[in-house]
């Protein structure tokens, strides 16, 4: 039986707990859950914080982060425990294979390993020490010190894995107790984290607790939510306004809601020399989590006029998604979910059919895997091209000669649209479809790339990132437009006192000269 939850010693005890399976029906696991109460909460919140002043608030931010160091160092060791039971209990969802979990976990963890926590908390706060004692800030006549809330309730979604790392260090590094809500979707890493920490430092391992109860529960969610002073929320936008409706006026709320993101290719970019590699790499952000994440690209905008045209790359790219499937197999696609696939490819071709006389077809692979001569069946439309696996929904790319903003249904389902430059997507995000983008890949270089970048940016896409780099974004960046820190900090400062601030008067008696008396040169 596997432990769903994570408690600190003491708070078990007295506790109700159930069992419920999780997975696939022949391979499930038993999960071990606790039967969480309105007065269990309140209970739990008052002890947390109390832990919070005796065993967090004491440590100085380098002790803390010499304890991260230890937990990010054993989920990147492929032979520690909990990278191992990490990797386990996920892939029994069936939702994600096992080489998409080891690279989840890589990229949660390897950009805060070698002194990444370090960088992060610096490009964040001005100081390593900034939680711990007024220091210097950009301006050297004022110190500055900063205040993390005393806990947090986080709630998280289960739509990729390693979704829980980055909040919870964050809490632990603010110096904050931490109540954490799991998703019925994924409530095993999120404990799992919280139980490594403790098991390295058990002074923060005091100040968490991680625990699912049903989402919108009448009584549970505003008794979490109404005291905290500090709240971070992954969902979707019923949760959200749940939150929002909860939440104490003056907390901190970051609300992360469901969003997609895009790609760009520059003409110049189109090189039949690099075509291989740069569809290689726009595959594997398509395929990573399965467009799960607000990081999967749904929609590549292509220039027209480069020596590769929209519709080679088309090709190129469903080859390279065929190859991403064998190196990144998929999870599991719910029914309801392939049947929104195969409704997305009914209709492009029926779209298409009003442009031209639907003409199945092949393509052949570039690189054909053993046994894959054939890539699979192609409807040339006119306008408009379907490129999909054969006889599953593994992949799916389907040709405008347009640009508009549609995500797909997800599962590795991408648009290619065919554009004359940057206009065309500013255009197709007017009004106010780019509140749902979270993060554009460029493919461009030099001045083309700035100018480009400079572009997107001003229309207001929060984050612009090399093609096969959009799914392992870094911790000094931001996340929907914010800073993972800054938004649950706040500042004291300290002023200079004001003789040290008033350069001496020329009037004043140490440089007045002494009656009669002449200076010579």
């Amino acid at each position: 039986m596997t432990s769903a939850f994570y408690l600190p010693l003491g708070l078990e005890e007295g506790l109700e707990t159930t069992v419920q399976r999780f997975g696939p029906a022949h391979d499930a696991l038993e999960l071990h859950l606790p039967v969480v109460t309105a007065d269990d909460l309140t209970r739990w919140i008052e002890v947390l914080r109390e832990a919070r002043e005796t065993n967090l608030a004491p440590l100085t931010t380098p002790q803390i982060i010499r304890s991260l160091d230890k937990v990010v160092g054993r989920f990147l060791d492929p032979g520690d425990s909990p990278r191992r039971e990490a990797i386990d209990s996920l892939s029994r969802s069936g939702r994600f294979t096992i080489p998409m979990i080891e690279r989840a976990l890589d990229d949660a963890f390897q950009p805060l390993a070698r002194g990444g926590i370090t960088k992060w908390l610096v490009s964040e706060l001005g100081s390593v020490h900034a939680l711990d004692r007024p220091v210097a800030g950009a301006s050297s006549a004022i110190l500055r010190r900063a205040h993390g809330p005393e806990w947090m309730l986080q709630i998280y979604a289960g739509n990729v894995p390693a979704l829980p790392v980055w909040p919870m260090l964050s809490a632990v590094l603010l110096k904050a107790a931490l109540l954490a809500k799991t998703s019925a979707r994924e409530p095993l890493l999120a404990p799992l984290l919280a139980r490594t920490i403790a098991e390295v430092d058990d002074k923060l391992g005091a100040c968490l607790a991680v625990v699912w109860w049903k989402g919108g529960s009448a009584d549970l969610d505003p008794t979490a939510i109404r005291e905290a002073p500090a709240v971070m929320v992954f969902g979707g936008e019923e949760a959200l306004a749940g939150v929002s409706r909860h939440a104490p006026r003056g907390a901190r709320v970051v609300l992360h809601g469901p969003k997609v993101s895009l790609a760009y290719v520059e003409r110049r970019a189109l090189r039949f020399a690099g075509l291989r590699a740069l569809t290689a790499r726009a595959a594997q952000d398509v395929s990573l989590y399965d467009q799960q994440g607000c990081l999967s690209p749904h929609a590549f905008y292509v220039e027209r006029k480069g020596e590769v045209s929209p519709e080679k790359f088309t090709e190129v790219l469903a080859s390279a998604l065929e190859e991403a499937s064998i190196h990144l197999p998929r999870g599991d696609v719910p029914a309801e979910e392939a049947a929104r696939i195969q409704l997305l490819r009914a209709q492009a071709r029926f779209e298409a059919a009003g442009l031209a006389a639907y003409a199945p077809t092949t393509v052949e692979l570039m690189d054909p895997p053993p046994g894959k001569a054939v890539l699979g069946s192609v409807g040339i439309h006119g306008a408009t091209k379907v490129v999909e696996s054969s006889g599953s929904t593994s992949w799916t790319v389907i040709l405008e000669d347009r640009a508009r903003f549609e995500p797909g249904p997800a599962h590795r389902t991408v648009r290619v649209h065919a554009v004359d430059g940057p206009e065309d997507v500013a255009r197709a995000l007017r009004g106010g479809s780019v509140r749902y983008v979270e993060a554009l890949g460029l493919e461009a270089s030099g001045p083309e790339r700035a100018r480009l970048a400079a572009l997107f940016t001003g229309i207001g896409i929060p984050r612009i990132a090399p093609i096969g780099s959009m799914q392992r974004p870094t911790p000094l960046g931001t996340h929907g437009g914010m800073r993972r820190l800054l938004p649950f900090v706040t500042w004291s400062t300290v002023e200079a006192a004001p003789a040290s601030r008033v350069k001496p008067s020329r009037k004043s008696s140490s440089t007045k000269r002494a009656p009669g008396r002449r200076t010579s040169r």
